[in-house]
C-alpha cells in the first residue's frame, strides 16, 4: 500500500489527522474506485491490518508490470492516481504540505479554489 491514501486506521497509519477523520472511511473506498477506474489489474477493499478487524479499512491495489504499452499505461495512471488520493486527502485535512504538492504537480482541488 501507499498507504497516505489507501487507509483509514485511526490507531496507526491515520492516527492524529489534523481535521479528525482519523476513521473515515471513504477516502479507502474512493482510493479504491480511482485505482479500478484508472486501470489496476486486482483492486481491494479489506479490513483489521494488524490493528484488529473492524478498527480500520484499506484499499490494495495490483498492476502487473509485463513490458506491454498497455501495462506502461496503466502503471502510468495507478501510480499516479493512488499516491494522488493521499495528496487529496491530506489537503483536504489541511496539511500545507499536501497543498504545496498540489499546487506543484497541477491536481486541482476544487475545495481550495
Amino acid at each position: 500500500h501507499l498507504d497516505a491514501g489507501s487507509v483509514a486506521s485511526p490507531y496507526r497509519e491515520t492516527e492524529g489527522m489534523r481535521d479528525g477523520s482519523d476513521a473515515i472511511a471513504d477516502w479507502p473506498i474512493l482510493n479504491a474506485l480511482l485505482n479500478t477506474s484508472a486501470g489496476a489489474h486486482w483492486v481491494s477493499v479489506h479490513h483489521g491490518g494488524g490493528v484488529g478487524i473492524g478498527y480500520s479499512i484499506h484499499a490494495g491495489m495490483v498492476v502487473v508490470a509485463d513490458g506491454t504499452e498497455d501495462a506502461a499505461g496503466r502503471l502510468q495512471r495507478v501510480l499516479t492516481t493512488d499516491p494522488g488520493t493521499g495528496v487529496m486527502r491530506h489537503a483536504d485535512a489541511g496539511y500545507e504540505a499536501a497543498i504545496d504538492v498540489a499546487h506543484e504537480r497541477g491536481v486541482r482541488l476544487p475545495w481550495l479554489e
